[in-house]
């Protein structure tokens, strides 16, 4: 059963810091064990402080006026009796009733009649004035509200009219809001009548309801406990600033706003003094300037405020000069624009980023003495239990479990066996400073495209909403290859988008800022100009409460329009560019620079890899598209046959010179002629890249001193890539061996810390975290390309001097790319050879290299393909499988020229880790499974399967880790059928199994679906075997997959080649004696799939 909220209360709670009223004359902390509730530390600091002040506000004729403790709850007594006498007249009873205000009157009065209401024994529910009549209506229907106090002002009336127009369930009684005429009223405050007061409240039951902004569907309702609230009062201690007398200027902050109610438990715990207006009715409305005039008036040391007051601030010199003087300037809401603040935090204004939730409150330390020099991170205070989970290599998720000093007022997920709440919000670690954060994004705002990239719009969305033409921007592409931007011009500049001049126009004036958020995107992130859609005035946008967009209210409400651009664009790509009236070869090379270079923007020569220059997959499809488009459509090439062009061909030919050559031939003869191989350049490519790499070894010379082992030492592993699937499994099998000392895993940098990253991959497949801790592993930050792995000099020496193996393991997965585009790849492979040779032992460390049985897709000869070099030809077909043959010719040509003893192990078909059956989704064997549901089918096979799972393969390497074998081939030893696993799955998930061809029939059929619908990013997840369609097309069983008798035993399914165990046998006791996948294996990766219970 799950545990409630009730459940993880502790009472009394523990003690907190003493950080707060340390010299204070007027005020002492109450007692914050959880004795007492809030309004009850409110009758005890009336008691015990009461000459100390709340409130200080400047009167029209100058004065400052405060409001003392002891003026201050003779008020909230004052609203508690008018409360109860309102109910009473109404003929209610004595049950606990919600009190709704949708009102946005003075701060001073606002405040009051929450802790008045909650005082009375009531639940308060301050609702935004923002809000639609529907939005109202559906709160007031979710709490149930008895009682609705509405505003003064017209626009309230009008808002509550609206609403209550609306609701179909009984209308609550309303009264009008408060003034402060009628709550600090002399006349009224005769504390000799005495507040009824109600059965105390249990520290679990609901105190105040708050509400979400709503960003993406009507707001919902968040119960706040007395606990939690008491909470919150505790939050202030566990920050370094002492709030006692400290007078910080709220004069924008809305009471119904999760900041505001916060500061009802500030002022009762820790003794803060809140600046506000003067409180009148009409209330005064909150400018820049009459905020800060309000600071300068009631000699605020502190100011809270949203972004946008923060920003126009800065654009006055007087007003920056105030900040200066100040002890710090607080934000919170939203992010600040990162020029302003780098432009205040240089001029001496101390900045602090405020980082809470409605459904968990304050979730940042509350105010360190002196914040993060980096003015947009945040830390993290001791009381809040958070645990950061990383998503793969991305930002990380800010999650809250219950503690004795802080828990969340909603919980939505499990972690780690407790109950917690996700905020959904991405963080992302200071690169220096530990335990500073900054929030990067959110993780239901995320686009996950159809390429399984994900776009954070957030920081890409707020770029353009600086452009001075636009209100606002929204971006879109889940499910699509790329992503495009939703923009809303500003009122003075609305046009009809139909018109295509005004357009055009349009996306010119806004494409410089464009061009900024490109430059800051990640590549798969950017906007083409082409990609701008621009709102009709017809259909404007809606905002929540916070006035931010209601981003998925938004795409919703332009699904055809962003449906109707995609098509168009599909069709039509850089219309600009003139295609070649004839395509002779001159022709076509200039009509090529002309395109690359516009999508690239950079000069490239003719025989540059464009790959290695930049160039992303969103780019590539750009490039390609704008190529067919000019085929399509410009005599004399538009007879050609587009259809027949394969998906690939800017990955197949990466040049400008290849790719304008290959155009020139299919506009002249078709992209049949053009397509077809040729073996003899291929083989003569391969050739000449391992010649460049082998040309000049490093000669090895040992030091006399070094010795030839490390002695009883142990092994010492040098790691690359040991966050990827085989590799996360490596380094656990390698932390556990006791005859490994020390392992250093080099890695990429990313944005996360490697040990984040490195967690995260060890928790998704199911692998014990606590081997991290180990003293045995050093997590290294490497450019594995660059001369010394770009470390710095002592730390490529220790690990050059103390290696005994290496283990190349990273290596770029990409089956469209070139030969030239896995340069990187191969340079990799000499910078591990280099380090080897480098080594001052006698013999240089064994370097293994993790080759791939992609290098024997053409093998002809013996059925078992033999563990030994093979010829080139045996690999052409893709740049992924040449790159791996030429980096296995690589070492076996330092086999023969230097001392080096290189390992080339040939790794066939990996399937799930045996823990939890982890088995990465992206890869084909779960997409097939996944489009299989979608078709209603699953293929068949009379053929064998070797796949072997992560967890063997990876003790497997470990075993050959001393092998003399110069090349080892690790698939499974106990093959199983196909039909062994399928036919149960298939009864499993109640799906028909038929031959691979008619599975493959029904893919094909499936395309035309995938084109019609209007939701692709469904498609894409739910049939994602169309991304990889050309795999499946070209492992449908042919002839040569047969025996000379006829017998499907030739190859195994898929068209894999067969391979010969009989060296790799010799060497891993693992794969000999390894069990043979079961059914229970299938079960365990169905489940990992999310196909199965």
């Amino acid at each position: 059963m799950d545990k409630t909220h009730k459940d993880y209360q502790v009472l009394p709670i523990p003690p907190i810091p003493e950080t707060q009223a340390l010299s204070s004359s007027t005020f002492k902390p109450p007692p914050l064990d959880g004795s007492l509730n809030l309004p009850e530390i409110y009758e005890w600091n009336a008691q015990n402080n009461p000459n100390h002040p709340v409130f200080v506000y400047p009167e029209s004729d100058g004065k400052e006026r405060l409001i003392l403790w002891s003026e201050f709850i003779r008020a909230i007594h004052n609203v508690a009796r008018q409360i109860r006498k309102a109910i009473s007249s109404c003929g209610d009873g004595q049950e606990i009733r919600t009190i709704a205000i949708l009102a946005s009157g003075d701060y001073i009065t606002y405040f009051t009649t929450i802790m008045g209401i909650m005082k009375s024994g009531n639940i308060i529910f301050p609702i935004s004035t923002r809000n639609s009549p529907a939005a109202v209506v559906h709160l007031l229907e979710k709490t149930g509200a008895n009682y609705l106090l509405v505003g003064r002002e017209d626009s309230h009336q009008t808002l509550a009219a609206a609403s209550l127009e609306l609701l179909k369930s009984t209308k609550p009684k309303t009264f009008p809001m408060f003034t402060f005429k009628d709550v600090y009223n002399d006349d009224c405050m005769d504390e000799d009548e005495v507040v009824i007061h109600r059965q105390r409240p249990a520290m679990e039951d609901t105190a105040i309801i708050l509400h979400s902004s709503g960003s993406t569907a009507f707001p919902k309702p968040i119960p706040w406990s007395h606990y939690g609230l008491v909470h919150q009062a505790i939050a202030f201690y566990f920050g370094e600033m002492d709030f006692a007398g400290v007078r910080m200027a709220c004069h924008a902050i809305p009471m119904f706003h999760t900041m505001g109610v916060l500061q009802t438990c500030a002022v009762a715990g820790s003794g803060l003094v809140i600046a506000n207006f003067e409180p009148k009715s009409p209330a005064i409305i909150p400018t820049p300037d009459s905020f800060m005039k309000g600071v300068i008036d009631t000699k605020s040391e502190l100011v809270l405020a949203v972004p946008s007051f923060v920003e126009a601030w800065s654009r006055n010199e007087d007003y920056v000069k105030q900040m200066q003087s100040m002890r710090g300037v607080l934000f919170s809401g939203g992010p600040l624009e990162k020029a302003t603040g780098d432009a205040l935090r240089d001029k001496g204004v101390v900045l602090y980023s405020v980082y809470g939730c409605t459904e968990a409150a304050i979730c940042c330390q509350f105010l360190p003495n002196k914040p993060c020099d980096d003015w947009e991170y945040f830390a993290i205070p001791k009381s809040l239990n958070v645990k950061l989970v990383a998503h793969d290599e991305g930002p990380l998720e800010f999650v809250i479990k219950p503690g004795p000093h802080a828990m969340p007022f909603v919980f939505n997920t499990e972690i780690e066996g407790e109950r917690g709440y996700s905020t959904g919000d991405l963080v992302v670690p200071h690169p220096t400073q530990p335990g500073y954060y900054k929030v990067f994004g959110r993780l239901d705002d995320q686009i996950m495209h159809s390429s399984g990239e994900k776009t954070n719009p957030g920081p890409l969305e707020k770029i353009i909403n600086q452009d001075q033409h636009v209100q606002a921007a929204v971006m879109f592409g889940r499910g699509r290859f790329n992503a495009g931007i939703l923009v809303e011009p500003i009122p003075a500049e609305a046009f009809d988008p139909a018109d295509h001049d005004a357009l055009s126009k349009f996306r010119e004036k806004i494409w410089p800022t464009i061009e900024r958020m490109n430059e800051y995107a990640p590549q798969h992130s950017r906007v083409f100009k082409e990609m701008i859609l621009v709102a009709l005035p017809s259909k404007p946008f809606t905002y929540t409460a916070k006035n931010t967009v209601r981003r998925q209210a938004t795409i919703n409400d332009y699904a055809a329009e962003i449906e109707e651009l995609y098509a168009t664009v599909d069709e039509s790509m850089q219309r600009d560019i003139t295609p070649p009236v004839d395509w002779t070869p001159e022709n076509s090379l200039a009509f090529v620079r002309e395109v690359v270079g516009g999508v690239l923007k950079q000069p490239l020569g003719d025989e540059d890899d464009l790959f290695l220059h930049g160039c992303d997959s969103l780019q590539a499809t750009w490039i390609r598209n704008s190529f067919l488009n000019a085929l399509r459509t410009h005599k004399p090439s538009s007879s050609v046959d587009i259809r027949s062009i394969p998906m690939n061909f800017i990955y197949s030919y990466p040049t400008i010179a290849a790719l304008a050559k290959y155009l020139s031939q299919v506009a002249g003869h078709g992209a049949q002629s053009s397509a077809e191989f040729d073996v003899e350049a291929r083989v003569k490519d391969m050739l000449a890249t391992v010649e460049k790499y082998t040309v000049n070894f490093p000669a090895h010379n040992p030091s006399a001193t070094a010795g030839s082992a490390n002695g009883d030492a142990g092994a010492v592993i040098v790691l690359t890539g040991s966050t990827g699937g085989l590799g996360s499994a490596l380094l656990w099998k390698l932390i556990e061996a006791p005859q490994v000392s020390k392992v250093y895993a080099l890695n990429r940098k990313g944005s996360g810390s490697l040990e984040e990253r490195q967690e995260a991959a060890f928790r998704t497949r199911g692998l014990d975290t606590e081997l991290l801790s180990s003293p045995k592993l050093v997590l290294v930050a490497a450019d594995i390309t660059a001369e010394r792995l770009g470390l710095e000099e002592d730390e490529y020496a220790k690990i050059r001097n103390s290696a005994t193996h290496i283990v190349h393991n990273a290596y770029a997965v990409n089956f469209n790319m070139a030969l030239s585009s896995f340069e990187p790849n191969i340079l990799s492979l000499q910078r591990m050879t280099e380090l080897a040779l480098a080594s001052p032992r006698a013999s240089p460390p064994r370097l293994m290299f993790t080759s791939s049985m992609s290098t024997l897709r053409n093998y002809e000869g013996e059925v078992y393909v033999p563990e030994k070099p093979v010829v080139p030809s045996s690999a052409v077909g893709g740049g992924y499988s040449e790159s791996k043959w030429v980096c296995e010719q690589i070492l076996t040509v330092a086999a023969e020229k230097t001392a080096l003893r290189p390992i080339v192990v040939r790794v066939g078909q990996l399937s799930g880790v045996s823990t939890n059956g982890y088995w990465n989704p992206k890869e084909w064997v779960p997409s097939l499974f996944k489009s299989s549901v979608h078709i209603g089918c699953l293929p068949d096979f009379n053929n064998e399967i070797s796949w072997v799972p992560m967890d063997v393969a990876a003790q497997t390497l470990r075993d050959m880790l001393d092998s003399d074998e110069l090349i080892l081939h690790l698939v499974h030893s106990h093959p199983v059928q196909w039909s062994s696993l399928f036919e149960p799955a298939s009864k499993m998930l109640g799906l028909r199994l038929v031959p691979y061809a008619e599975w493959l029939e029904k893919l094909e059929a499936s395309v035309s679906e995938l084109a019609s619908s209007k939701d692709a990013a469904e498609n894409a997840e739910e049939n994602p075997a169309l991304r990889i369609i050309d795999f499946f097309r070209a492992s449908a069983p042919t002839s040569d997959s047969k025996t000379a008798s006829g017998e499907d035993n030739a190859s195994e399914a898929m068209g894999l080649k067969r391979l010969s165990l009989d060296k790799a046998l010799t060497v891993s006791a693992t794969l000999k004696t390894c069990e043979p996948l079961s059914v229970e294996d299938m079960t365990k990766w169905m489940k990992c799939w999310k196909l199965v219970d």
